[in-house]
């Protein structure tokens, strides 16, 4: 690969972002994981910082609740918003799942509107102790797509790379 094609590369490091994260499968106790996946995207999110400074923005909040996120597990005084901190951090994620793909050129409606449905039930079921294995569920459903937009991203990888 041409280590001057910007574009190829940064839609690389976000699609092995998305795969890395989908593959996690557990939201919970994999906060250093994310951490270091996310700075892959946040690299790839300044890589093209051209297209559109949205993206690197919401990376950068992802990166900073993941840090937080890493605290709270440990009993820090975070603890009681570790729920709306994994949740915040979730819809970050896809919001740059959206964007990335209106950058891209691909069709953005069908995945990201996919993608929601699993997020906003987990959500909700997270903050309920009762609804754990829902959660469960809709996380694993949400990773699965992630994959889909992972799938997407080396695609986009793959046009750039040949232009």
């Amino acid at each position: 690969m041409d280590k001057r094609n910007r574009p190829a590369l940064a839609y690389l490091l976000i699609g092995v972002t998305a795969a890395g994260r989908a593959l996690l499968a557990v939201p919970e106790a994999v906060a250093l994981q994310e951490v270091s996946l996310t700075m892959l995207a946040v690299v790839g999110y300044i890589l093209l910082a051209g297209k559109g400074k949205l993206p690197l923005l919401l990376g950068v909040g992802q990166l900073i609740l993941e840090l937080l996120l890493c605290g709270a597990g440990q009993g820090g005084s975070w603890l009681w918003l570790e729920p709306a901190l994994r949740a915040a951090d979730l819809w970050m994620f896809w919001g740059t799942a959206l964007l990335m793909l209106r950058y891209t050129g691909q069709n953005y409606k069908v995945m990201p509107a996919v993608a929601a449905v699993p997020l906003a039930v987990y959500s909700v079921a997270h903050f309920m102790p009762t609804m754990v294995s829902v959660a469960s569920v809709c996380f694993v459903a949400f990773s699965v797509v992630m994959l889909w937009y992972a799938a997407m991203m080396v695609r986009a990888y793959n046009t750039a790379r040949v232009k």
